[in-house]
């Protein structure tokens, strides 16, 4: 019998390629840690214009515990308006602290990732949840803040890949009764691809639409966004939607700026959008006048200010958010506060309006 056909060499054969498949595994995994922390190193050195805190290494060597504090004095800088010096303090504990493990390293660079998204440095916070998804990848707090990133920065199709990492994270912790999450996610979705279909150049605004009306019956709140974009490039189906529209109230602001040239009284249907201009003291002749009175209670105190009072008066809105119900004086996409995806209902108040013409800007 020859040595190959013995049944020994066949076992030893086999825990020799065992020892070295584990032997490559073991050399590959170290090759893949030595490229994360030289990737986290590399990072590091990009902040180092920012300079150091001072006494900030001087309080690592002597504190082996000492991050702690030095994030609990970063927050405080925070919480008074004083960023750079947070982002200073983040800094300095990564640069001065070579033996800090990779994971405390990520969750400083995730707190100063946090600092440069909150004080607007966009590409540099990019750059930072970037590096903490590529060591961590199952981390949803830094993805939530790179779609947000991605969202100021109109690169949607990014955005809507950072959508589907969120997906697949939720599908596989099975915590599929959170419901609101799954809808928070759709909702998104079905926002970053109108806002692609919006950005779209090359594709005809006749074959928009239907796209964008197959969205907003995914994500009702879609209807005013996509109202706007009708109102900017055919003017005929924003006035079609418009009247067809499930929430006027919440157009009332839209709707009240239009340009009298814009309005097709003759063609008015819907009653709502009627008393909005018979309030605005524009009505066309069919109409009964101003006389007929108005169902929203502040526009038919406007419509009588107007009427029978010497007052000059005008609408002034306001925005609530209808998840944190927090009031801002503008719309935005997302709340700054609770940032809810479009959540804003519009709040209307009469004022007396103001000649600001001739106010004395001394």
């Amino acid at each position: 019998m020859q040595w190959y056909q013995d049944p020994l060499f066949g076992i030893i054969l086999v825990f020799v390629i065992i020892a070295i498949v584990g032997a490559l595994d073991f050399i590959r995994n170290r090759i893949k840690e030595r490229k994360r922390v030289n990737s986290l190193e590399d990072l590091k050195k990009s902040y180092e214009f920012l300079g150091i805190k001072d006494g900030v290494e001087e309080f690592l060597k002597l504190n082996k515990n000492a991050i702690p504090t030095l994030e609990f004095i970063a927050n405080a800088y925070i919480q008074s308006g004083n960023i750079q010096e947070a982002i200073k303090i983040y800094t300095s504990i990564l640069n001065a602290s070579p033996s800090t493990s990779t994971q405390d390293k990520v969750h400083i660079l995730y707190a100063l990732g946090v600092v440069h998204f909150q004080s607007g440095f966009l590409q540099r916070a990019k750059n930072v949840f970037l590096e903490i998804v590529k060591n961590f990848p199952r981390n949803p707090e830094a993805l939530f803040y790179l779609l947000r990133i991605y969202e100021k920065l109109n690169e949607y199709e990014k955005a809507i890949d950072v959508v589907d990492c969120l997906q697949e994270i939720y599908e596989q912790s099975g915590n599929l009764d959170d419901t609101k999450y799954f809808e928070t996610l759709s909702h998104n979705r079905a926002y970053l691809e109108s806002m692609c279909i919006f950005a779209d150049e090359g594709s005809a605004f006749e074959d928009k639409v239907p796209k964008l009306e197959a969205l907003k019956a995914i994500f009702p709140r879609l209807e005013k966004p996509i109202l706007m974009y009708y109102r900017n490039y055919n003017l005929a189906l924003f006035w079609q939607k418009a009247q067809e529209a499930r929430n006027i109230e919440n157009l009332l602001d839209v709707l009240w700026h239009c340009p009298k040239s814009e309005v097709p009284l003759e063609s008015l249907t819907n009653q709502k959008i009627i008393e909005i201009y018979r309030a605005r003291e524009q009505t066309h002749i069919s109409y009964e006048s101003n006389k007929q009175e108005c169902a929203k209670f502040e526009l038919e105190t406007l419509r009588l200010l107007r009427a029978y009072s010497h007052f000059s008066v005008d609408l002034h809105f306001e925005y609530r958010c209808s998840e944190c119900k927090g009031i801002f004086p503008l719309e935005n996409q997302r709340c700054p506060t609770c940032n809810a995806l479009l959540s804003f209902d519009v709040l209307c108040s009469v004022r007396e309006s103001k000649d600001e013409i001739r106010y004395s800007l001394l």
